[in-house]
């Protein structure tokens, strides 16, 4: 490759990535709910399509049949689901002052023993280096309690906040949904008759395989091991257990950790305690979370991505930049988007 292709090559490269990342950042979010509507659609057709052809049903009677028992089924297991947080929340607010006892007086003993340790080794005296360390932490502590007050009117405005715009969103996709029953067959025919059919077809062919494949196979792997750790730590008798199953099913998610950072430790931590039962019940667990993302992503995502996982950390890593949170999901996906719009680019020219 000389020179002039290489730039060429480079240019191209640069304006795809720009032209990807300004539009998940700012196009996105406006018509993310619509998105969202379209493919929940697209994914009953086959169910409203058996009623209306098979069964012989009306078309109305196929979407409005459908469309019921999707949004009480989706809704019933959301706010099931959610309720069950707020709970489990609620528990553990008020349990916070008990658990910052118990564990702060465990944390000083360790730490008060690793600083023994360390006037002794640097002959100081006795003292010293806890002194010092306590009086850093009494300070970053009040630093932290005076800006948690200052700000708590401001967080609690930003929690009614995102649960206003939880429920807008929500709302905005079930109009969408009904408003795309009476266009969708519409849509699909101005869409297939356009003439740039052929390369954006491929484009969402490559990117239905590939980035929308990542995102279905780790939402169904995310539930399961949400399901499989929940399972675990109620088992346990663990009051905490559907929270401390979301957290671990989403560290898992991430490349390079796993669900072992947490499964494993906590195991140990009963070993030493002599519960042999509980342990054994959380490494099965953190075993069959193993082979459920393995057996799963081979599954239903395959090679497809072709991604290292240490350049997967890199995508991530650089989605929470530009992206913020979302850039978990975004990261990767960019990448997937820009690979499969230069090699659509380059097929054609």
């Amino acid at each position: 490759m000389n020179t002039r292709s290489l730039l060429k090559t480079l240019t191209i490269l640069t304006l795809i990535t720009a032209v990807v990342c300004l539009s998940l950042k700012f196009i996105l979010p406006l018509v993310f709910p619509f998105i969202v509507a379209y493919l929940f659609l697209r994914m009953l057709l086959p169910s409203i399509n058996f009623l209306k052809n098979k069964c012989g049903l009306p078309v109305w009677f196929s979407y409005g049949s459908v469309l019921t028992g999707f949004f009480v089924s989706a809704s019933g297991a959301f706010s099931l689901i959610i309720w069950l947080i707020c709970r489990q929340l609620q528990l553990l607010i008020n349990n916070f002052p008990i658990y910052y006892q118990l564990y702060s007086s465990l944390f000083y003993n360790c730490f008060k023993k690793c600083c023994h340790c360390i006037d002794y080794y640097f002959s100081m005296q006795d003292g010293t280096t806890l002194n010092f360390a306590s009086e850093k932490i009494s300070l970053l502590q009040s630093g932290y309690v005076d800006k948690l007050v200052n700000n708590a009117g401001q967080i609690f405005s930003g929690c009614i906040n995102v649960f206003v715009q939880v429920v807008a969103l929500i709302f905005i996709i079930l109009i969408s949904m009904i408003v795309l029953c009476k266009d969708i067959e519409h849509i699909h025919s101005s869409y297939t008759h356009n003439k740039f059919y052929p390369y954006i077809h491929k484009i969402m062919h490559t990117l239905k395989e590939t980035g929308l494949g990542y995102l279905k196979s780790q939402g169904i792997i995310i539930c399961t091991n949400w399901f499989i750790c929940s399972a675990a730590f109620m088992l346990i008798k663990n009051p905490y257990f559907i929270l401390i199953g979301l957290l671990i099913s989403l560290i898992d998610a991430l490349p390079i950790l796993g669900s072992g950072i947490i499964l494993c430790p906590i195991g140990i931590y009963y070993i030493f305690h002599g519960n042999f039962g509980y342990a054994a019940i959380l490494f099965i667990a953190y075993i069959i979370t193993i082979f459920v993302r393995e057996i799963l992503e081979a599954k239903l995502l395959g090679n497809n991505m072709n991604i290292l996982p240490f350049f997967m950390l890199t995508t991530i890593y650089i989605g929470l930049k530009i992206f913020g949170i979302s850039g978990i999901v975004l990261g990767p996906f960019a990448v997937v988007i820009i690979r499969t719009v230069y090699e659509t680019f380059a097929d054609v020219y």
